[in-house]
C-alpha cells in the first residue's frame, strides 16, 4: 500500500528510441565493422600464406571492398579482387595449385578463403568493436 510518497517512472519515450537506436545506430556501427573487417582480411590475403598470387600486380592493386548494404535483418560487404582470373585462381583445386610455379613464394589457391577461416575470430572481434564504439 503506498502512503504518496513513491513515485513512477514514464519509460515509453525510452522504448521509443531504444527501438530506433536498435534499428538504425546497431546496424550502421555492424556495417562499418563489417566493411573494416574485409579490408583487413584482403591485408591479410597479402601478408599470410598463402598470399594473393602476384605477377605483374594487377591482382593485387584490384582489391575492392564496397560499402556494406544494410537491409532489414541483413548486412552484407562485397569484398575480393576486381580481376576476371582472381576467382580462376582462388578456386583452383590444391592439387593443380601445386603444380604452378607461383612468382611470388607463398602463394597460391584458397588465398581469401583460408583468411576467414583462420582469422574468423580477428575479423568478428572487429564488428563487435565497432558496435561498441570503438
Amino acid at each position: 500500500m503506498s502512503n504518496g510518497s513513491g513515485f513512477s517512472l514514464d519509460f515509453s519515450d525510452f522504448e521509443k528510441k531504444f527501438e530506433k537506436i536498435v534499428e538504425d545506430a546497431i546496424p550502421k556501427d555492424a556495417a562499418k565493422g563489417l566493411f573494416d573487417a574485409a579490408a583487413s582480411m584482403l591485408q591479410d590475403a597479402d601478408k599470410e600464406i598463402p598470399m594473393t598470387p602476384f605477377k605483374e600486380g594487377h591482382l593485387k592493386g584490384s582489391k575492392i571492398v564496397e560499402k556494406a548494404n544494410i537491409s532489414r535483418g541483413d548486412i552484407s560487404v562485397t569484398a575480393g579482387f576486381n580481376i576476371e582470373y582472381a576467382a580462376k585462381l582462388h578456386e583452383m583445386p590444391k592439387e593443380a595449385g601445386d603444380k604452378i610455379n607461383w612468382s611470388l613464394p607463398g602463394s597460391g589457391p584458397k588465398y581469401l578463403e583460408t583468411k576467414m577461416v583462420r582469422n574468423k575470430q580477428k575479423y568478428m572481434e572487429v564488428v563487435a568493436e565497432s558496435i561498441r564504439g570503438g
